[in-house]
């Protein structure tokens, strides 16, 4: 029979990494591998972009960059901020806000706890900062200072007699609350100390309450409250904290003229959450570093503008609806919260995967369903809002499985692909992981989802995996390169300054030195350290199934790119033989793309071949490639 010459193309393998088949089982939009590799605006791969280190001005951090945070303190997007936390034994906070230098802000509380376990919400303007401290204590910047937020309860007042005269020997009862004062507006309130009962001796001008030991936690006025039945308490006064005793010469009959107290519970302090996101006009706190706290509770703040005191940094007991559990000791430790995704948020435990829906009721904010009893997710940092294919809202994160996608269409798993690398043979994710088991971020510009996580013994991510959200393809970073060892990620102004521009960038924080942040998909080189990029088609058939072929030299279409070469390797039937050939992307005239031969790659005698395009090794350039066209001859058949 003759030969039978024909022209194979590949121009299309944007379904990316198949890691669970045999090599020609694969489809053939499907690669074997592609490395330092994505499919954005191309169909046979770009190479990634680099990392390159932002300057250290000013920084006095010291450890590892372990928590990075966006926090944008009004409706304008240039004056984002981006914070940083490192890992020393007293983790250290810095902030870059205007400048392209950063600045330690005050800190009521030092952190006590570990600089990757972090969290930080924007809301009304300030940042809110969930971490350990000494003081059990949800945190706010507040522009000025990292705070506590709320304030203390205030010790019980005493009171005594003053003065002579004639002030009526009647039992009352008196207790006080601390506030702040903006301009003679109350923003801040505490809850109200316990009272103190007090019968004046009848001989004196007035009833001296005496202010308890101030909290120092930015109060600027003590509230002095009276009550003849110790339940019902009216306020009679507020002072100014300079001044320390209050005189109530007021008939007791009078009090009840004044302002009624607050319910108790109204302005319950916060506790030190794990965990925390902003739902419009709300903070939900999760779990608690307190371990005598309920870990699977969240709890919800108030309404920011129902009362314009402390909203956002108070939680309403004296409502039914301030709080609610996931199956306390069930399915694993809580590991986050966040959304909103289509108005809903999202509660993970290691095991569980719980929905909020705003169900528009003052008495239950929010309606609690379990989308998944046996998939959660690993860790806080290993969760990313963004997008599905069509555009819809969706939530990504990574579960002890690998990862999963929420959006309209529901619970999806979308790792079959790159399953080798999380539950093995090539690699396993581990679990035990110390730090940071996983991290993921959104890359909204190029619409792609980049995941990292830890394998084998490492304690953090140090394998990289990109998702592209379109064509639902994976690429990875190998572990060995700088690009996948980091432990933590936030998308940031791609240009620093007095004002932050408004497209982003991801900035993440390198585990291989101290307070090294780097902005990514940035150069040809991670930070002066090169890479190799490449793709591995599937294992071909070039004579058909049960024939011998051949192939002669590719030729391939391109993007311009002076002075880069790519190399071709084609490998005979599962390593027999091999060929090479090479192709210079340089333009011969004013060109934007070029079709070139790679002289050398052809080969004879085969049953099976697949394709490495790319780099031959490790080299500091860009390319992106959009067709590689192999001439094939069907020869005879194999005999049987």
């Amino acid at each position: 029979m003759a030969d039978k010459k024909r022209r194979h193309v590949i121009a299309d393998v944007r379904r990316g990494i198949n890691g669970y088949l045999p090599s020609w089982r694969i489809a053939d939009n499907e690669v074997q591998d592609a490395v330092n590799v994505d499919f954005y605006k191309s169909t046979l791969g770009n190479k990634r972009g680099g990392m390159s280190a932002i300057a250290t001005t000013g920084m006095t951090m010291t450890g590892v960059v372990s928590s990075l945070f966006r926090h944008v303190p009004s409706t304008d997007e240039t004056l984002a901020e981006l914070w940083a936390v490192d890992d020393s034994g007293t983790p250290i906070i810095n902030r870059m806000a205007g400048t392209t230098a950063f600045v330690a802000p005050t800190l009521k509380d030092n952190p006590t706890g570990n600089g990757w376990d972090f969290t930080a919400a924007s809301i009304n303007g300030m940042l809110g900062l969930a971490y350990k401290s000494a003081q059990n204590r949800m945190h706010f910047w507040d522009k000025s200072t990292v705070r506590r937020g709320g304030l203390a309860t205030p010790a019980a007042p005493t009171a005594t007699n003053t003065g002579g005269g004639a002030y009526a020997a009647v039992l009352r009862y008196y207790n006080v609350r601390w506030t702040v004062q903006v301009t003679g507006v109350t923003t801040v309130r505490s809850e109200p100390s316990s009272f103190v009962s007090f019968t004046p001796s009848g001989g004196g001008t007035a009833a001296r309450v005496l202010q308890p030991t101030v909290a120092n936690e930015g109060e600027t006025h003590w509230e002095v409250y009276g009550s003849t039945d110790s339940i019902n308490f009216y306020r009679l006064a507020t002072v100014a904290i300079g001044t320390t005793n209050y005189d109530d010469s007021a008939a007791t009959t009078s009090y009840s003229s004044n302002t009624l107290s607050d319910l108790t519970g109204k302005y319950t302090l916060q506790k030190p959450y794990r965990f925390i996101a902003a739902d419009q006009n709300r903070v939900l706190g999760l779990g608690s570093y307190n371990s005598t706290d309920k870990q699977n509770r969240m709890e919800i703040s108030a309404v920011i503008g129902s009362s314009d005191i402390g909203d956002a940094e108070r939680v309403d007991t004296s409502q039914v609806n301030s709080f609610i559990d996931f199956d306390e000791n069930d399915s694993g430790d809580i590991a986050g919260l966040w959304g909103p995704i289509v108005g809903s948020f999202f509660v993970f435990k290691t095991r569980q995967t719980w929905q909020l829906t705003p169900s528009g009721s003052v008495d239950q904010p929010y309606r609690q369903d379990a989308i998944s009893k046996s998939i959660g997710a690993l860790n806080p940092l290993a969760i990313a809002r963004a997008e599905d294919a069509i555009g819809n809202a969706a939530l990504y994160w990574m579960s002890h499985r690998g990862p999963y996608r929420w959006s309209l269409a529901g619970l999806e798993y979308i790792g079959r692909g790159i399953e080798d690398y999380v539950i093995g043979p090539t690699a396993t994710i581990n679990l035990a992981a110390t730090k940071i088991i996983s991290r993921v971020v959104y890359h909204s510009d190029k619409r792609q989802v980049w995941y990292w996580w830890a394998t084998g013994n490492s304690n953090d991510p140090n394998q990289g995996m990109i998702f592209d959200i379109a064509a639902g393809a994976w690429s990875r970073v190998p572990t060995g390169d700088k690009w996948s060892n980091i432990r933590c990620a936030v998308m940031f102004a791609n240009t620093l300054g007095a004002a932050m521009s408004r497209d982003l960038k991801p900035y993440v924080g390198q585990t291989g030195a101290s307070k090294a942040i780097w902005k990514a998909d940035t150069g040809t080189d991670d930070n002066g350290t090169t890479f190799q990029a490449y793709i591995i088609t599937k294992d071909y058939e070039p004579g058909g199934p049960g024939f011998y072929g051949e192939i002669g030299d590719a030729s391939l279409l391109a993007k311009v790119s002076t002075g880069v070469t790519i190399t071709v390797t084609n490998t005979a039937d599962f390593g027999l033989q091999t060929s090479t050939g090479t192709a210079l992307l340089t333009a011969s005239a004013g060109e934007t793309r070029v079709s070139v031969d790679l002289s050398g790659s052809g080969l004879s005698g085969m049953s099976f071949v697949r394709h490495q395009i790319g780099d031959a090794a490790a080299i500091s350039n860009g390319w992106s490639l959009d067709r590689l066209v192999i001439p094939v001859t069907h020869h005879q058949a194999r005999q049987g």
